[in-house]
């Protein structure tokens, strides 16, 4: 049942993605215009050109940012436009949970994300002449920062179910998500730098700066892999539960198919 759920989800998302390509090619050229336009002015501002490695972990950190909000969207919109169209209370009522409906969306959502960062970032690489080198490694803690996505899109969700708008949260959340991925946790003095552990994405950030330096073997590289683990498995499992109890308490009131 979850499988063909799942199957369903992807091959809508990848009929949509070939029945709209100048949509798709549109967004992709809006990201990478958007960034360039953030590159001259940190140049302009700065004095001088953004180089080396501080320019690897910009774009990195905006790749990310960009794939981590449409992961976090995704069920927040998909339940607006399910409660807008009507169509919620039918959703609750199909023989997989709902939880289970929005994360099968948000995967096959990937399909979309994936390309469309990926071609963006293409981009971006093409206009700032800088290149940045990939290995497979960084795949995990890239699969680790979507997981951590989805547990936020759960606690987005949990909003949106209680009051059907959450558009002005999404909107101020960009911006947490920004601080997030920007800031490197894993850089602080001493002790300090566990508190990446508990920050959304602080251990993926992490390893993911180091391998686009190059630095494919830092000290502590697994232990960081690992905690990047219990960072995702956390935030999935908040994000799950609150969830859980939020549309428990809008079934309760009756107000699922309010808009």
């Amino acid at each position: 049942m979850i499988w063909t759920a799942f199957t369903a989800e992807l091959r809508r998302e990848i009929t949509q993605l070939v029945r709209y390509p100048t949509e798709f090619l549109s967004e992709a050229i809006f990201i990478a215009v958007v960034f360039y336009g953030l590159f001259l002015g940190g140049s302009y501002m700065a004095g001088r050109g953004i180089l080396g490695s501080r320019l690897s972990d910009i774009i990195i950190g905006y790749a990310l940012w960009t794939l981590m909000l449409g992961a976090i969207g995704n069920m927040g919109w998909g339940i607006a436009n399910e409660a807008q169209n009507g169509t919620l209370e039918q959703v609750c009522l199909a023989p997989v949970r709902i939880r289970t409906i929005f994360a099968l969306r948000s995967l096959a959502n990937l399909v979309y994300d994936l390309a469309l960062t990926g071609i963006a970032l293409i981009l971006i690489m093409l206009v700032t002449h800088h290149d940045i080198h990939f290995s497979l490694l960084e795949l995990v803690p890239v699969i680790q920062a979507i997981g951590v996505s989805i547990g936020i899109g759960y606690l987005v969700a949990s909003v949106t179910i209680l009051f059907k708008r959450s558009n002005q949260f999404l909107n101020l959340l960009q911006f947490a998500v920004l601080f997030l991925v920007m800031t490197p946790f894993t850089d602080l003095p001493g002790a300090l730098k566990y508190i990446a552990v508990v920050v959304p994405i602080g251990p993926q950030m992490g390893v993911l700066r180091r391998l686009a330096l190059g630095q494919a073997h830092f000290p502590g590289e697994e232990a960081w892999l690992l905690l990047g683990i219990v960072n995702m498995l956390l935030w999935i499992g908040i994000g799950y539960f609150v969830y859980g109890a939020a549309h428990d308490r809008a079934r309760g009131r009756g107000a699922l198919g309010h808009y």
